[in-house]
């Protein structure tokens, strides 16, 4: 180790207090020697007045590492994870993978020492764009433009490639960025979304295509100057879909490393899930997050807002009813909205979408933009009905009703389905203890011998839209009557409908995967029965409640608000700042 790494190791743990060893059990992993947790760091700064949202303080990365050696820990490198994916030799119990995105000069001045100081391998994310630009230019990281020096070089990479504690992977060549994603010009990832430009969509050849040339440049790129093409590809912003994985896999690459949360499987090497710490975490939280501990959200309040109340008479005038939509939910205090994919006919056809694709008529699209808009202005997840019922009944046949739920996906950004009129989903009964990456692999191998037809065919839809979206998760609108203590096993949320004129007795014992659905046919005229109704069911010890028809247009200061607000608002956080909608 070098003096500057042992002098930075000296100062940080000399100002830290005694580090308490917390009793945590390993996050729940398979058995055979498969498990284990990964971390996705990325700057590493001094100050908490230098932080930003993803960064954290030297002095609380090193109470982690301190902790995870003084508690049998093993930082483990890809070379361990390969080697236990093929069964050649297994991961220890307690295996952590830690990874570093985007390359910042901190990599090299405060991991990289530390690294070596605590013996523990790294993989670092590197995008090639930024590592090209010369010594005097500037790289647009985010909303905000850098200079060069905030990112390591190429020298200082081949010197932590040396040592032997330093792995790189790819972070793309270019993919690190945002495209216009629909004809009002919403930005989203380039490695999920098909781009808008010049009055039409970004054919998927055209798409792969495009990952496939930037992914081939980011693995030569990389080999002329570390000797070696990266293993991993490491997704920009943790987005992609199944055409990115396949250029993938055709270019080279053998493992992909996302965001999104769970326990990694060394046998699964293509979707590597990690943990993302923000704010700054205490050790607790490292600790929680590590063991994967309450997976669940606290409380989910679902919006369900009738899309054609949105569109206006031009453009303007639809701008100006979506951004009362977004007030109101913020008003409301929502953490889901869900929104309507199609307008359905008197017979229950799937009549017009709002979204673009080549399978029915397109009323106006739409459904992009006011996901976009929502995700990033009122800070809610978005969730998607769109009967496949009705889709059947318009289209004819699965092959096309799955095509469409791919066209939807591949056009809107939104992270939940609902799935309804599938009485098959509640045959496999939630098990309380399972965490929503377990659901999604039970999904994944659900046996649907015996089931209708068209059970079969929503349960393959949700899968198809999954793959252009992943991580998406199942919403079952159940039957009536659906018990209040069996949710499916296959949904990560059931919904059970109900009235507002319902019993206020709940039976059962509730869990954060089943709530309520509040039907409001005749708008929210009866907002105090919907409170009280809400009400009861929390008391009851429910968290999820949704209803809807939701009265959009009312606006934000409306009296039902008021009456609403203080029982149903579930937010903690402010509207988000800085957003890119």
């Amino acid at each position: 180790m070098t003096r500057a790494a042992l002098q930075l190791v000296r100062s940080l743990l000399l100002s830290l207090a005694v580090v308490a060893p917390l009793r945590a059990a390993p996050a729940t992993a398979p058995a055979d020697g498969t498990g284990y947790v990964a971390i996705a760091l990325h700057d590493v700064v001094d100050s908490p007045t230098q932080l930003d949202e993803d960064s954290v303080t030297s002095d609380r990365l090193v109470v982690l590492l301190e902790w995870l050696a003084g508690n049998g820990w093993t930082a483990v490198s890809l070379d361990d994870i390969e080697r236990a994916g093929r069964g050649i030799a297994p991961l220890p119990p307690k295996a952590v993978l830690i990874t570093v995105d985007d390359g910042l000069a901190s990599l090299y001045t405060r991991v990289y020492p530390l690294a070596m100081a605590y013996r523990m391998p790294v993989v670092a994310a590197v995008v090639g764009e930024w590592m090209d630009v010369p010594a005097d230019g500037t790289v647009r990281y985010g909303e905000r433009t850098l200079p060069r020096a905030a990112f390591i070089s190429w020298e200082q990479a081949r010197e932590m490639q040396a040592s032997g504690w330093v792995e790189f992977a790819s972070h793309s060549q270019a993919l690190h960025t945002v495209v216009q994603a629909n004809p009002q010009g919403n930005l989203l990832p380039a490695a999920q979304n098909l781009r808008w430009a010049d009055g039409r969509y970004e054919s998927t050849d055209a798409f792969r295509a495009r990952i496939s040339a930037d992914l081939a440049r980011s693995r030569e790129r990389m080999q002329a100057e570390l000797g070696r093409a990266p293993r991993a590809i490491v997704w920009p912003y943790g987005r992609y879909n199944e055409d990115a994985l396949e250029m993938a896999r055709q270019t080279g690459f053998a493992m992909a490393l996302t965001l999104e949360p769970g326990v990694a499987d060394a046998s699964r090497p293509w979707a590597i899930p990690r943990f993302l710490p923000t704010g700054d975490p205490v050790l607790a939280t490292w600790v929680d997050n590590l063991r994967l501990h309450d997976p669940w959200p606290a409380a989910r309040r679902i919006v369900a807002v009738d899309t054609a109340q949105l569109v206006g008479r031009d453009a303007a005038d639809t701008d100006a009813r979506l951004g009362v939509a977004i007030e109101r939910l913020l008003a409301l205090g929502a953490t889901h909205v869900m929104l309507d994919a199609g307008v359905l006919s008197s017979d229950g056809r799937l009549q017009q979408a709002w979204f673009a694709n080549a399978q029915v008529p397109v009323r106006e699209d739409v459904l992009g933009r006011f996901a976009a808009q929502m995700r990033a202005r009122a800070g809610v997840e978005v969730i998607v009905r769109i009967p496949h019922v009705a889709v059947l009944a318009r289209v004819g046949d699965r092959p096309h009703a799955l095509a469409l739920y791919r066209e939807l996906a591949a056009h809107v950004p939104f992270e939940g389905l609902v799935l309804e009129d599938v009485p098959s989903l509640g045959t496999v009964v939630a098990d309380p203890d399972d965490p929503p990456w377990q659901v999604a692999r039970l999904r994944e191998s659900a046996r649907t011998a015996g089931w209708p037809e068209d059970d079969v065919t929503a349960l393959q839809a949700f899968l198809v839209a999954a793959r252009m979206r992943p991580g998406m998760q199942a919403y079952w609108l159940a039957p009536d009557g659906q018990p209040l203590d069996r949710a499916s096993g296959l949904t990560e949320v059931t919904l059970v409908p109900r009235s507002l004129d319902a019993p206020d007795s709940v039976p059962g014992v509730l869990t954060r995967r089943i709530g309520i659905f509040l039907r409001t046919p005749d708008g929210m005229d009866r907002a105090d029965a919907l409170a009280r109704t809400a009400r009861a069911f929390q008391v009851a010890g429910g968290t999820v409640i949704g209803w809807g028809p939701d009265d959009t247009l009312a606006g934000p200061h409306a009296a039902n608000v008021r009456v609403l607000a203080p029982v149903l608002s579930a937010r903690r956080l402010h509207q988000p700042q800085g957003a890119t909608p």
